[in-house]
């Protein structure tokens, strides 16, 4: 995606925080929570979606290797999926996230790579945040064994407050998205 801007003189994401995101469409609801203390983050997630559900949680440690160019996270992850018409599964596995926090003159632009041996899924995420008018937008791809979508999406911030309105599309499904966010990274 956009991992060649500026790799050299950008810092890592490493702070102490909590990232919630809700979100709707006619046929998916996806919710997202991150909360960050020192080098251990914890992780939770849930996608609904017509044909099934699937569950997540994680436990991620802060690696202490190419800290000056990406953080990376890596732990262990439990995941519970439920195909329509079948029983559900929890499987468990493990998880590597490499992120990167680049601040601009005019906002930032925020990298994401999540990989996750459950269901063989893996996220992709690039974000430009404008700080004057205190919008992002975010291009993103997940995929799994059971789920595929790519979206994009805008966001405006409320004044000075973490908290964000979000809309979007969703190509695979081909439908509109609305959402809430709430980042205190």
């Amino acid at each position: 995606m956009v991992c060649g801007i500026c790799p050299l003189w950008a810092s890592t994401a490493h702070a102490d925080g909590e990232f919630l995101q809700l979100d709707l469409s006619e046929s998916t609801s996806t919710g997202t929570l991150s909360i960050a203390r020192g080098p251990l983050t914890y992780g939770a997630s849930a996608v609904s979606y017509e044909g099934g559900s699937t569950y997540g949680l994680s436990a991620t440690y802060q690696l202490p290797v190419a800290q000056q160019f990406v953080t990376l996270r890596f732990g262990p992850a439990l995941g519970y999926v439920n195909e329509d018409g079948a029983d559900g599964s929890f499987e468990a596995g493990v998880k590597l996230v490499a992120e990167r926090y680049i601040p601009t003159d005019f906002g930032n632009v925020f990298l994401l790579a999540d990989l996750n041996s459950i269901e063989n899924s893996w996220f992709v995420l690039a974000q430009l945040g404008l700080s004057r008018p205190g919008v992002s937008f975010e291009l993103s791809h997940g995929e799994s064994e059971t789920y595929s979508e790519t979206s994009l999406a805008i966001a405006k911030r409320f004044g000075d407050s973490p908290t964000s309105l979000r809309a979007g599309y969703r190509f695979d499904a081909k439908e509109v998205f609305v959402g809430l966010s709430v980042n205190t990274f």
